[in-house]
């Protein structure tokens, strides 16, 4: 007889933080209001950070902002936050390498941060560029010119200045702190500006600032997928699977989720894979789906390198979950013939002859949460059941 061992996995190994938003927005709203205490808390006081994380940990840590200043710990993080392609970060450690703050003057570092800055959006990096060009006057100087001009394109209603400017109302840069003239800059800037769109978006969504709204949330994101940005993408398609001020529409959700996984997203490389192996919205196919779960562990999608661990390790034999996440490809978990994987319901049998596997996955609609409910989970939260069995068969 063939011994089952069950080993129930709570698939809320897939409840790994998305670092575009997780922590983010309750961090950002304890930020807005001055509690610094509790937005160290949301950002996280360890070691890993995203990008966005980073950077306002960086700033409390540069300003002395409910911690002890640390110009050393700031730089570190601001240097994370920068190599993690966060816009405003770039632009602050641009003007510290050109400047000699905290850091060597580095004209060379100075340029490529401001213009990778500068081609994400942010207004202050284009002037001072362009300030950089004719000549420096000073850090106090030119600082002074930046704000000025930044002021005056968004009194022109130029978007990616008014997007600009409101961010520098939550940060206080230049300008004194105000929410009430922050999100009336994104929403003067919305209607051109995809990262105005974006932002403002998930406000509505949270109830960030202003009051919750899904319809205006949806209507937002939408905007904000017009730049090709695979964040915006993974989020319509969250609205559209979740039915946030959208009716609940699975084939939307899934195109979604694929046009952000194409991208690069590894957020949504995890969610398709696992609609793919689920065919929930989408038909199923095992081998497209571990594609994509492999595509996400190889950028340290943590929750993808656990599924796809669970799916190969197995008693008695060589944990393939040893390996290194970067080694986990489709050729290594294709069976050596068609016949040895086979689906049964939601779930995926591999059949190697003296073991088998099964990774059973819950039905991806959610059967605890209310029809009518006004924020959508992050998608990976609907992940919730699962058993994964491992199968023994005695030698014959």
């Amino acid at each position: 007889m063939e011994t089952v061992h069950r080993i129930m996995i709570a698939l809320m190994l897939l409840a790994v933080p998305l670092n575009a938003v997780a922590g983010s927005v309750e961090g950002r709203m304890a930020y807005r209001k001055g509690n610094y205490t509790a937005a160290l808390r949301e950002f996280g006081a360890g070691t890993q950070h995203g990008p966005i994380e980073a950077y306002f940990l960086a700033l409390m840590y540069l300003r002395g902002d409910g911690v002890p200043r640390d110009e050393e710990r700031g730089m570190k993080l601001l240097q994370q936050a920068a190599a993690g392609g966060h816009s405003p970060a770039e632009y602050l450690l641009g003007q510290r390498y050109l400047y000699g703050l905290g850091v060597p003057k580095d004209r060379n570092l100075a340029l490529s941060n401001l213009r990778a800055a500068s081609a994400d959006g942010d207004y202050r990096a284009r002037v001072l560029l362009e300030i950089i060009d004719k000549g420096s006057r000073g850090e106090k100087k030119d600082h002074d010119s930046v704000i000025a001009a930044v002021k005056r394109k968004a009194q022109a209603k130029d978007p990616d200045a008014q997007y600009t400017l409101g961010f520098m109302h939550l940060i206080g840069d230049g300008v004194q702190k105000n929410a009430a003239e922050e999100i009336r800059l994104y929403r003067a800037a919305s209607g051109r500006n995809a990262r105005a769109a974006f932002l403002l978006s998930l406000m509505y969504q949270h109830g960030e600032g202003v009051n919750k709204n899904p319809a205006e949330a949806f209507r937002l994101m939408r905007l904000a997928t017009r730049r090709d940005d695979p964040r915006a993408q993974y989020f319509l398609g969250t609205y559209y699977y979740q039915g946030f001020g959208t009716p609940v529409d699975r084939p939307s959700a899934v195109a979604w989720f694929r046009k952000s996984a194409k991208n690069g997203f590894a957020e949504a490389q995890l969610a398709y894979g696992m609609l793919l192996l689920s065919g929930d919205g989408v038909a199923q196919d095992r081998s497209r789906a571990i594609e994509w779960l492999s595509k996400a562990a190889k950028q340290d999608n943590t929750a993808a390198k656990e599924v796809l661990r669970e799916l190969l390790t197995y008693r008695g034999q060589p944990s393939i979950s040893a390996m290194p996440a970067t080694s986990l490809s489709l050729n290594t978990v294709k069976p050596q013939s068609e016949s040895q994987l086979r689906l049964e319901g939601k779930g995926v049998l591999l059949d190697q002859g003296t073991y088998g596997l099964k990774f059973s996955l819950p039905n991806l609609n959610d059967p605890y949460a209310p029809h009518d409910q006004t924020a959508p989970r992050p998608f990976r939260e609907n992940f919730q059941g699962g058993s994964f069995e491992i199968i023994f068969r005695p030698s014959k």
